[in-house]
């Protein structure tokens, strides 16, 4: 075994591949990653959650995801849910559709220091 397929096996049993999540099937991630205000480089910069982590949450099951329209904003959608790592997030995109494709553009991602109950809350 070379250590190509070594590192490979090592990051398959850390990281196990999950399941797609039929309900994001066909969603398109639009990132902005040159403003400090939002998108990737305000989501690492601030809350040190990585485009992988976000991307997980939205794409893959399990362990667990849940959406709801924002109350203030109707073409924003949060996310909550877990990354393979077991790490909680909420996620707050643009949430629209042009064609038949849906697009999310991630505005900031961050994980409450009240769990669940941020957002059971969250209203």
């Amino acid at each position: 075994m070379n250590d190509e397929v070594l590192l490979r096996h090592l990051d398959e049993y850390l990281e196990p591949p999950a399941d797609p999540n039929p309900e994001t099937a066909g969603i398109t991630i639009v990132w902005e990653r040159d403003n400090p205000n939002f998108g990737a480089r305000h989501i690492w910069g601030k809350h040190r959650i990585t485009e992988e982590e976000v991307e997980q949450v939205i794409f893959e099951i399990p362990p667990f995801v849940e959406a709801k329209r924002h109350p203030d904003h109707p073409n924003r959608t949060i996310f909550w849910g877990a990354t393979r790592r077991d790490r909680w997030i909420v996620i707050v995109c643009e949430d629209w559709k042009e064609d038949d494709t849906r697009y999310l553009r991630p505005i900031t991602a961050f994980e409450p220091e009240e769990g669940v109950k941020y957002w059971e809350e969250y209203q």
